[in-house]
């Protein structure tokens, strides 16, 4: 967007200042190839740049539902009951029953991150009575999602037949390299939040976990102390 606003004046500058029929280019040449070399580097960047986004919104994601079924253990650590076992060393290592149960909420949480989308999806519903997700297109946005960033993380983008059961992409071929289509940045940025702020609100309900409010937290703060001062430089009278 700032690059085609950028274009779009220096052309309509070009041609304001043009003589003798002069091209924008002819204008303002070493702004255009500068110009030129940007739009280069733009295209050259944007697979990695995609790659990055949407491996951070399934990180982000992910760490978010670790975090709030941590959280609702520790509210009701009779979640925790199970066959797992645990060592006395393990036990006696904490200084309260209180430390404890967070050592191994945190812990079991921990193990089953590592199982998948759909296993923590499974866990949920059985333990929680709670299903993650409201949407059928939000869940396989998700899986779609949570399959592109494995493959960039421990295949390099490299295609094969596991990415390719979840994605049915018939224009997509084992062994080829994946290219993140930007629609998938943005579908998974609008999933990810519609999908967290939908389950936030219904675990913490249920197990009456405290939520964060945006207007408390430190960037909330920062970004509208900076919209502020725009402001009230905006609404000062000139000199």
């Amino acid at each position: 967007m700032v690059f085609k606003s950028h274009k779009q004046f220096l052309e309509s500058a070009g041609r304001v200042l043009s003589t003798d029929g002069m091209e924008p280019r002819e204008v303002f040449p070493g702004h255009f190839s500068h110009l030129d070399k940007l739009r280069e580097y733009i295209d050259y960047t944007r697979p990695a740049r995609l790659e990055t986004g949407v491996s951070r919104a399934v990180d982000n994601f992910l760490s978010y539902i670790s975090d709030i079924l941590t959280q609702a253990i520790i509210s009701r650590p009779d979640l925790l009951k199970s066959q797992e076992q645990v060592t006395m060393e393990e036990v006696l290592g904490h200084d309260s029953i209180e430390e404890f149960v967070q050592w191994a909420a945190e812990r079991h949480i921990n193990q089953l991150s590592f199982k998948g989308l759909d296993e923590i999806a499974r866990y949920v519903e059985k333990r929680l009575g709670l299903s993650i997700h409201s949407s059928s297109d939000d869940w396989q946005t998700l899986k779609s999602a949570v399959a592109a960033r494995n493959l960039i993380v421990h295949r390099r983008a490299v295609i094969d037949d596991r990415f390719l059961r979840v994605i049915k992409d018939a224009d997509l071929s084992k062994g080829d390299r994946f290219q993140v289509p930007t629609r998938m940045l943005a579908d998974t940025l609008d999933c990810t939040m519609r999908v967290v702020h939908d389950f936030d609100a219904r675990i913490a309900k249920k197990f009456s976990v405290s939520r964060l409010r945006s207007e408390d937290q430190e960037w909330y703060l920062k970004v509208h102390k900076k919209k502020r001062v725009s402001l009230e430089k905006t609404d000062s009278p000139a000199r």
